[in-house]
């Protein structure tokens, strides 16, 4: 219970500067955000690898935070690469410029349709994390219902996919030709 609240804590201090951005998005996003962490904790504790969990490493928290921020901030469907801004500004103010290569390559192949490497690896964590979110667990990586259920009640959708789904078909309006900008191979 103690690292949800800290873990809790530190994303909404990330996420402080852009509340105004996000508006009424705040806790959909927010939300997406924590589960994804929690997510990214369940498959690497699947993968059997040593170390501390996603949700307490920098480059998880940092990337995680900003990885669909460039939506509100931008103002763009297109938003891999200022969302990438957007972390890179963080841990360049937060002495931690050293993880802006790895945090950018989470950031922007975490819309990969192939997989990215390993499962343990991070831009394949953070893939697999965020996928099984945004598919609302119809890909679950081998994780349980009732895992994902747990997870889903602790961080509850809030309004997050209706977003997407809002935003998908604006984009689609306005650019047909291309939908999912923000879709790698």
């Amino acid at each position: 219970m103690t690292e949800y609240i800290e873990l809790d804590r530190a994303i909404a201090e990330r996420l402080e500067p852009w509340v105004a951005r996000l508006s009424a998005d705040r806790k959909a996003y927010q939300n997406h955000v924590l589960r994804v962490l929690c997510f990214a904790d369940l498959l690497f504790a699947r993968t059997g690898a040593d170390g501390p969990p996603p949700s307490a490493r920098e480059e998880f928290r940092t990337a995680a935070t900003f990885h669909d921020l460039g939506i509100w901030a931008a103002g763009t469907f297109d938003y891999l690469e200022p969302s990438c801004a957007l972390a890179n500004d963080w841990l360049i103010t937060h002495h931690r410029e050293d993880l802006s290569e790895l945090v950018c390559a989470m950031i922007r192949g975490h819309h990969r349709v192939r997989p990215a490497g390993r499962p343990a690896d991070p831009v394949e964590l953070f893939r697999r994390a965020d996928l099984i979110d945004v598919a609302c667990g119809a890909r679950r990586f081998g994780l349980s219902c009732g895992a994902y259920a747990g997870v889903v009640r602790r961080y509850p959708d809030s309004g997050f996919h209706l977003r997407l789904v809002a935003l998908t078909l604006r984009r689609a309006v306005i650019h047909p030709l291309s939908p999912l900008p923000m879709i790698r191979w």
